[in-house]
């Protein structure tokens, strides 16, 4: 019997807690009020991983206070090789869908992990509101 190879789903990580995000002010502007980040432990060494060496991460935003008029989102990300020493906040990709006036969770596309260990924030384009980011790592598994 052939071996196929599966993609595989680990439990989802919050990313970002939960939190009152500005319009405009992204991690490194020194004014940033959102969630607090998760380290993302992409080792596999009985440690504090909680990816254990996946490809990338399938990322949702979820939005519980909705901006008054629709606005963005933009996900940010910065990385270390050892957990101490890490890059400064960057830009990496912008959500697909508007951030609409009510409530509701948004497919915030994909991270691939290319550090040891990172952390992800959100980024509140044109209109501030309240947001969680989940992060479930993904990788492709021999069976």
């Amino acid at each position: 019997m052939a071996n196929e190879i599966l993609l595989k789903s680990r439990t989802t990580i919050t990313a970002q807690a939960s939190g009152a995000l500005t319009a405009g002010e992204d991690p490194n502007s020194g004014t940033y009020t959102g969630g607090a980040a998760t380290v993302i432990d992409n080792t596999y060494d009985a440690g504090t991983e909680n990816s254990l060496g996946a490809d990338y991460l399938q990322l949702e935003l979820d939005v519980t206070t909705a901006p008054t008029t629709a606005g963005g989102a933009e996900v940010w990300y910065r990385g270390s090789e050892d957990g101490t020493n890490y890059t400064k906040w960057k830009y990496s990709h912008t959500v697909g869908d508007d951030i609409a006036t009510t409530a509701d969770r948004y497919d915030a596309g994909l991270f691939f992990l290319s550090y040891q260990y990172t952390e992800l924030k959100v980024k509140a384009v044109d209109y501030g509101y309240t947001a969680t980011l989940y992060a479930t790592p993904k990788l492709h598994e021999a069976q």
